[in-house]
């Protein structure tokens, strides 16, 4: 065997057509994958604002602001304005009698 000289192989007709017929279903999957997963993606915020709105709270505004970081927000309800004060009468509780 002469191993010297490469065997120059030149693709045929079928061997072409079929790479181009795989190339065109590999690009149409994709396609077709990225659509499915913008379909899901609509779905999913669809369901969770939905769910937001079922149970009586309002959604919050998405913030598409690039480099601020968000200030934590910590639990329970929020706060309408931050420097509103509730003044309360002040009354002692006297011990309930002992039996």
């Amino acid at each position: 065997m002469n191993f010297s000289q490469p065997a120059t192989v030149a693709p045929s007709l079928l061997q072409r057509v079929l790479s181009a017929v795989l190339g065109f279903a590999i690009v149409i999957g994709g396609a077709l994958l990225m659509l499915a997963a913008l379909l899901l993606g609509l779905v999913v915020a669809s369901g969770v604002v939905l769910w937001a709105l079922l149970r009586g709270r309002r959604p919050e505004p998405v913030n598409l602001r690039w480099g601020q970081m968000p200030r934590p927000r910590g639990f329970g309800p929020r706060a309408t304005d931050a420097r509103e004060v509730v003044d309360v009468q002040v009354r002692e509780v006297d011990e309930p009698p002992s039996r």
